[in-house]
């Protein structure tokens, strides 16, 4: 721990009726920055651990509602977990995004130097993205400090860091050592844009319109064999073609010989099992070298692999006449040549299923390249069993089967990219004399430079990793596996860090990763370390517009963060997140969704200003009456806070943060401000100050509310601290987020309290609807029956004791409470439950005109009744709308007719 004395807390805003969370929000982040609240420390014997590891931006990122939503939970969960005292770390750090960063900087350069990274060279080129990185790659962390992230940000890595670029070279060498890892010519997914191989899961499937093109193939012995295809420039590199075996149309043509179109070749035609008959006419071109069944077909049958592709897209020279041209030019100019000729059969409109690259959406092309690959099935075996055997548990449960539906179906995964950004593959080859390398000599795969390259001559793979393949070593690497952030061995205290940081205990993500890192951190973390690399999987669903659509740049639908923390408060927008997050399902998400979050803080802001008032500076409030010597009203709030904080526990426990904060705002609004506060807050002297509040009442009101305030700071954590830090004089270092998270206390419970004000609240709530349904101007004060059901004796008494209740909260002069009381002439009735409540409306009403309105309002509701009554009786409506439409057609009738119920009810009331 460092010397430095601890900061004295800012100063509390002076109270006002109007939150403003401006003036409050970057004080106390700088104060929580300053006294190390986020740091954690390693745990003392026997201390507990909470460690969930951020999911690590891109440099190139801006924050945005989907970090807002990830952010609030993480760090909701962790304030959490350190205010109950465990050592808490939330590991921050950034991502280099290969594909993504070196496309910025490509760009940058290319508007500003006129130049392309070819034109600077590798290592220059690489200095400039460092130098990017430097300048811009910090900004998306800085905004997180606006959302009030409590990450241990002194412990921030970046998966190019010299310890990580160790962790990432170590883990290669040692698959590779284990035949994990293989470099291989097989068909892969390329980007013609960036000009890279893309794994599966970087590659989405889009259906666009497309044609099926029927192709005659001439046949060498006469006639001709049509096949149809969605992607004619392929016809050039065809090497056969296929008809299914048991396909009695073909069986004669089997064994003989078909020539492709315009370039000559001559091709086999055979059988094979894969050939759909039902598809086209029933035969299939095969072009091995660029379609992925196509490949495994020529594997079976030993056919050439002819690529007619450059890795820009373009047309190599195997594709004679057409050398040179776009794919998608040649496409068009290889069907017209096709119809000139003869050759087209016909052509037909087709849904077409077009790979396209997530991050350049350039059309994918299936292209034979010799890259690196990594064995998954070995892997994945043992991260299901994982799961299966309970080891980490995913939340909510239904996401095991998706996890499971992937994994158990695994392929090989492509970790190589042809970038210059990112972390080099540890492979080195020797050299011919003019430099290039020496295929003939066996490469070496090492973390260093080889002991074999006495000449120093030997180069390094120019390929770099995919990003993911430092990613999935992110929840142990950080800590320092394997040999320390500098590279040289780990010191004891990151062996200490690994030993008491991992494995972590939950991962929190969105369902869009569950393949591309959560998954594989499961693998990489059970096969380096020999553990799970988190207990728990808690899967959110994605922020969507308020159409449910993926907010995106084209559709231009996002929702800024930083704008709605300016517009709402950093608490408003963590609350409104927070409340519409239910685990693994979307939030449709709207601006005014924020009010909510707004309306609550300010709620809270006022609710210290009820009491506030009557505090005097520097002075310590504490309760000095027992549990038992509190009132009913504060036995009931005593022992519903108490429930809350269980309720609050539970609900953490399960990772269900929206039920866990609806729990804290039921406790605060509804029954700590509407019913408690407004039973003990002081009355109005004659010149309208307010009397003085009984020192222990006021006492028990700051204990509550410091209490809730502690509930609320994992969720709205900057009012909150404001807030505590009113209630009385903190020492230097003092904070809410280190303050100790209150406990359920059996003691302090009353179920007959909560029984017994439960039935007061009902009784006043019946008084207060009789006098919004009869429009009794709030100045009134009425009078009231209680009339109580056998059996109910001693609550006349109970009742009796507390007159003041209903005087305060339903402006009641004359209350009369007994068994079996009997209705008044011309009063309303409510019951609750076997009581019910009389309200005589003599006098407080003009009982002739209120008659008059209800039965005005009688006759239109039910003129209102029968013509949608009508409307579901006409067979034609029924027939032609929608379901929907009917529905809420038969909702209408159904809250008319309750409507009506209700205002007779009413108009009996007034005889």
């Amino acid at each position: 721990m460092s010397d430095t004395p601890l900061p004295t807390p800012p100063a509390p805003e002076t109270p006002s009726t109007a939150y403003a969370p401006a003036q409050i929000e970057g004080k106390w982040y700088r104060y929580w920055d300053e006294t190390g609240v986020f740091h954690a420390e390693r745990p003392a014997d026997g201390q507990e651990t909470f460690v969930v590891m951020m999911p690590p931006p891109n440099v190139t990122g801006r924050l945005h509602m989907g970090h807002a939503l990830q952010d609030t939970v993480q760090d909701a969960l962790t304030r959490y977990h350190r205010m109950r005292g465990a050592a808490a770390l939330w590991m921050p750090g950034l991502d280099h995004a290969g594909i993504a960063t070196q496309n910025v900087v490509e760009k940058a350069l290319k508007e500003t130097e006129g130049q392309s990274r070819h034109d600077l060279g590798r290592e220059a080129f690489v200095d400039r993205v460092w130098a990017w990185k430097e300048e811009y790659g910090d900004i998306i962390l800085q905004q997180k400090h606006s959302l009030g992230v409590s990450a241990d940000w002194q412990r921030t890595r970046f998966t190019m860091d010299a310890g990580f670029i160790r962790a990432v070279q170590e883990a290669f060498v040692r698959l590779y050592t284990e035949g994990l890892v293989y470099r291989g010519t097989y068909l892969v997914n390329w980007c013609p844009v960036d000009q890279t191989a893309l794994s599966d899961e970087e590659v989405d499937n889009v259906e666009r319109d497309g044609n099926l093109w029927y192709v005659r193939y001439p046949i060498q012995s006469g006639g001709h064999l049509t096949i149809a295809t969605t992607r004619p420039e392929t016809i050039l590199g065809d090497t056969a073609l296929a008809v299914h075996p048991d396909d009695e149309r073909y069986a004669h043509l089997i064994g003989q010989t078909a020539v492709v179109p315009f370039i000559g070749r001559e091709i086999p035609i055979i059988a094979d099992e894969y050939v759909k008959r039902e598809f086209g006419a029933g035969a299939l071109k095969i072009t091995p070298a660029h379609d992925k069944n196509d490949f495994e077909i020529g594997q079976r049958h030993g056919l050439k692999m002819v690529s007619i592709l450059e890795k820009d897209g373009t047309l190599n020279d195997e594709a004679g006449p057409y050398a040179g041209l776009d794919r998608f030019v040649a496409r068009k100019q290889i069907v017209a040549d096709l119809d000139a000729a003869g050759l087209l059969e016909k052509t037909e409109p087709y849904k077409v299923q077009v790979p396209v690259s997530s991050r350049s959406k350039a059309v994918i092309e299936p292209l034979i390249s010799r890259q690196w690959f990594v064995k998954m099935k070995p892997l994945a075996e043992q991260a299901v069993a994982s799961v299966k055997n309970g080891e980490t548990t995913f939340h909510p449960a239904r996401w095991a089967s998706e996890y499971f539906r992937w994994m158990e179906d695994i392929r090989d995964w492509t970790i190589s990219r042809q970038l210059w950004w990112g972390h080099r593959i540890p492979v080195w080859y020797f050299t011919n004399d003019d430099g290039t390398v020496d295929e003939s000599r066996p490469f070496v795969v090492s973390v260093d430079r080889p002991a074999e390259d006495t000449a120093g001559t030997m180069v390094q793979d120019e390929d770099v990793l995919d990003t993911w393949f430092s990613s999935w070593l992110w929840p142990f690497a950080t800590l320092g596996w394997p040999d320390g952030r500098s590279g040289a061995g780990m010191t004891d205290g990151e062996k200490a860090d690994l030993k008491a940081f991992y494995p972590g205990t939950v991962l929190v993500s969105g369902y869009d990763i569950l393949f591309f890192w959560i998954s594989r951190m499961m693998m990489a973390g059970l096969h380096f370390t020999g553990e799970v690399p988190f207990r728990d999987v808690f899967i959110t669903g994605i922020v969507k517009d308020a159409q449910g659509r993926k907010m995106s740049k084209s559709l231009g639908n996002g929702i800024d963060p930083l704008d709605m923390i300016a517009q709402y408060g950093a608490d408003a927008v963590r609350y409104s997140l927070t409340i519409l997050c239910t685990p693994g399902q979307d939030i449709k998400l709207d601006p005014t969704k924020f009010e909510m979050g707004r309306n609550f803080a300010n709620k809270v802001w006022n609710a210290y200003n009820v009491f506030g008032s009557q505090m005097e500076p520097g002075k310590t409030y504490a309760r000095q009456r027992s549990f038992e010597q509190l009132s009913l009203v504060e036995r009931w709030i005593v022992t519903r806070l108490n429930q809350t904080v269980a309720a609050v526990d539970e609900a953490l426990a399960r990772y269900r943060p929206n039920e866990a904060l609806m729990a804290v705002y039921e406790f605060f609004w509804n029954d700590y401000c509407d019913w408690y506060l407004e039973l003990i807050k002081p009355a109005r002297a004659a010149d309208g100050a307010p009397e003085r509040m009984d020192e222990d009442v006021l006492a028990l009101a700051v204990e509550l509310y410091e209490a809730a305030m502690q509930l609320l700071h994992p969720f709205m954590p900057f009012i909150t601290e404001e807030l505590w830090h009113r209630l009385r004089t903190r020492a230097a270092g003092e904070s809410c987020a280190t303050s100790r998270w209150p406990t359920a206390s059996a003691a302090e419970q009353s179920d007959e309290a909560v029984r017994t004000f439960a039935l007061v609240q009902d009784l006043i709530s019946g008084v207060r609807s009789v006098r919004s349904d009869y429009n009794v101007p709030p100045s009134k004060a009425v009078a009231a029956a209680v009339s109580l059901g056998a059996g109910d004796d001693a609550l006349v008494a109970v009742l009796d004791a507390h007159r003041a209740y209903f005087t305060r909260l339903a402006r009641v002069d004359d209350l009369q409470i007994g068994v079996g009381l009997g209705k008044p002439k011309a009063s309303a009735a409510v019951v609750v439950g076997s009581r019910e409540v009389f309200v005589p409306l003599a006098g407080l009403i003009d009982l002739s005109a209120e008659r008059s309105r209800l039965e005005t309002a009688i006759a239109q509701k039910r003129g209102f009744f029968e013509s949608v009554r009508k409307k579901l009786e006409n067979e034609s409506f029924v027939s032609r709308a929608p379901a929907d439409v009917i529905e809420r057609e038969r909702q209408k009738q159904a809250d008319a007719a309750a409507e009506i119920e209700r205002l007779e009810a009413n108009l009996a009331d007034l005889v």
